[in-house]
């Protein structure tokens, strides 16, 4: 199967949080390929010819935000550029903040059969979840788009990992665009259009599974995971490690030893930043010639 990945931008964790996902999976024999989507082939360099590169700059990702201008898009766009460059095989997309644990032995077979994955199963329509899940349920609930009826038992997957077996993957990537275009024409809020579309299209012909018994997806524990990803590849910099010894270190890491989910309270970022007014530092001094 093929992993991919989709980077842009100049923020250096998500492209670091990217190089570190990847190790953890190069020593899965499953991977056949790993080509990564991307404005910043620069920054995978230490990956030493591992990696394939699909060159993207600001038009493409503008012109893959289609006729709504809704930027999330790219994300499908992405999935089918590589699945027009590499038709025969399995897909396997990765947000940049996850990591293999285990192997992939049992999805290499389930996606041979016409199986779809995404990360994990999250909340139903009708759930009242959130806020965002709310005014999405009075805008969706009872329409059909691209001919399949939505209802308050419509499942909302978390799309850090989306797999799609060969034989399916063009069908499936354009029911989503469809999918996706067809509500973004809607007033439904945008900010999960994406990993919605991805849910009711990959559940559409098959029964979607789950696989977050075999990724981890840190989403919202990114600030303890780069401390630790950053620490890595400066001792391994320090070290001059080599590519395979990068992987061999993956291969028995304690994927334990941080919380992947880690909910901080919104008063608390407001203390620290009132805090912060409050009390700014004094004294400051730059070196001078």
């Amino acid at each position: 199967m093929n992993l991919v990945l989709l980077t842009f931008g100049e923020r250096l964790e998500n492209h670091y949080q990217a190089c570190f996902s990847i190790l953890s999976f190069l020593k899965d024999p499953n991977i056949k390929n790993v080509i990564i989507v991307t404005d910043r082939a620069d920054f995978y360099q230490f990956l030493n010819g591992q990696v394939k590169f699909i060159h993207i700059n600001q038009q493409t990702i503008k012109e893959w935000q289609g006729k709504y201008q809704f930027f999330w898009r790219i994300k499908i766009k992405a999935l089918e550029i590589v699945q027009q460059h590499y038709p025969e095989q399995n897909l396997l997309y990765i947000d940049s903040d996850t990591f293999l644990a285990s192997n992939l032995d049992k999805m290499y077979i389930a996606l041979n059969q016409g199986q779809t994955f995404m990360h994990k199963a999250e909340y139903t329509l009708g759930s009242q979840a959130n806020n965002t899940i709310k005014k999405m349920y009075q805008s969706l609930n009872g329409q059909t788009f691209a001919n399949i009826p939505l209802n308050e038992h419509s499942m909302m997957w978390n799309a850090g990992v989306i797999a799609l077996p060969a034989n399916k993957a063009k069908e499936i990537i354009q029911l989503t665009l469809q999918l996706c275009d067809e509500i973004c024409a809607t007033n439904c809020t945008r900010r999960l259009v994406k990993q919605f579309s991805f849910s009711i299209a990959l559940n559409h012909q098959v029964q979607l599974q789950a696989c977050d018994n075999l990724i981890g997806h840190y989403w919202s524990n990114k600030e303890e995971w780069n401390e630790m990803i950053a620490k890595f590849f400066v001792n391994g910099y320090l070290q001059n490690m080599s590519l395979e010894e990068a992987i061999n270190q993956l291969r028995d890491f304690d994927w334990n030893c941080l919380p992947i989910h880690k909910k901080q309270r919104n008063t608390k970022t407001r203390l620290i930043k009132l805090i912060d007014h409050l009390f700014p530092a004094k004294n400051i001094q730059y070196f001078s010639k």
